[in-house]
């Protein structure tokens, strides 16, 4: 049996290597857990699957160190430091979303601008472009609202943007409910292991050895690319050393590029390393995985104006790529 061996791994056991920034996103998500006592009744609250919940309240407690949640009592209950987190966690999330309620009744975008929601990695490497084909030389505003992709998909399902541009696992089961949300996919990427290049040849090369594990730079915890790398590599007999971790693809794809080790980047990330010859794909073709590029929007809700043209643009261009016109897909990811 084949293993997915990481020595001082974030995921599986080992010397953690733990984020620095806090998310708002996991304080809610705790305060939500404190309201039902239950993480399943919590996460459906939320919108979101339990086990993407569970990650939350997990990342939340190895940013702090210590066990907020007693696990083993039914309704769940705090632990001491759970009890401390509480209370600040109530006035951190209450503090900034007045400052942001605050901030966006000055800075108002136009009243018909398309407010689309799209995941950090995919503002940098594929909206622009994307956006212009599908606004069709018309000029349409739009107000591009960056962001990772569990808080993407609580913009869309709380009405705080029109559409949502992000990536998806097809080999993974919805992220969003699919009886809310309706999908299309506008493009497929591949995520890969990349490696920068010393003169002509990669600097590392995979799988590594239990004497000389592969740096590697690795997402956060909870980070959608994450979760698609860790089932890519589950099983597999690979030696790795985590060196960096981000929830910014960017930021890891920068890493890569300076040659602090070995990084898995959508191959639209990596274009312009690859074309510059900075950048090199490594492994076998095994260690990569399909990614679709999906646009979304709320099913029973009427969108404006420009939002629907623009999702009509983009059908049309879908209907176009697949090679027959069909009715866009129903089930989300």
């Amino acid at each position: 049996m084949l293993r997915y061996r990481c020595r001082g791994a974030v995921r599986g056991g080992g010397t953690a290597l733990v984020s620095a920034a806090v998310d708002i996103a996991w304080l809610e998500s705790f305060l939500a857990l404190v309201e039902h006592g239950s993480f399943t009744r919590a996460a459906e609250a939320q919108h979101i699957s339990q086990p993407a919940f569970s990650r939350r309240i997990r990342a939340l407690e190895l940013w702090f160190g210590e066990d907020l949640v007693d696990r083993s009592r039914f309704p769940v209950t705090l632990t001491p430091a759970g009890v401390t987190v509480r209370a600040g966690a109530v006035q951190t999330v209450a503090g900034l979303t007045a400052v942001r309620d605050e901030i966006r009744g000055r800075q108002r975008s136009p009243a018909d601008a398309v407010r689309v929601a799209v995941t950090h990695s995919l503002a940098t490497s594929f909206f622009t472009g994307w956006w212009a084909r599908c606004a069709d030389e018309r000029t349409i505003p739009c107000e591009l609202l960056p962001s990772n992709t569990l808080d993407a998909y609580d913009s869309l399902l709380h009405g705080g943007c029109d559409l949502l541009l992000a990536y998806a696992d097809p080999a993974s089961p919805p992220g969003l409910p699919q009886s809310d949300v309706e999908w299309l996919v506008v493009a497929t990427d591949q995520l890969a292991p990349f490696s920068a290049t010393v003169g002509r040849r990669a600097a590392f090369a995979l799988p590594g050895t239990r004497s000389s594990p592969v740096p590697t730079v690795v997402h956060g915890p909870g980070a959608f690319l994450g979760r698609v790398t860790d089932r890519l590599l589950q099983g597999r007999e690979l030696f790795l050393s985590p060196v960096v971790q981000s929830d910014l693809t960017s930021a890891l794809a920068a890493f890569v590029r300076a040659g602090v080790g070995v990084g898995w980047l959508p191959e639209l990330l990596a274009a312009a390393g690859i074309a510059g010859g900075g950048l090199r794909r490594i492994g076998d073709p095994t260690l990569s995985a399909r990614l679709e590029i999906r646009l979304y929007r709320m099913r029973r809700e009427r969108i404006p104006r420009h939002a629907a043209a623009v999702w009509c643009s983009a059908a049309e261009r879908a209907a176009v790529r697949r090679g027959a016109v069909t009715s866009p897909r129903d089930t989300p990811g």
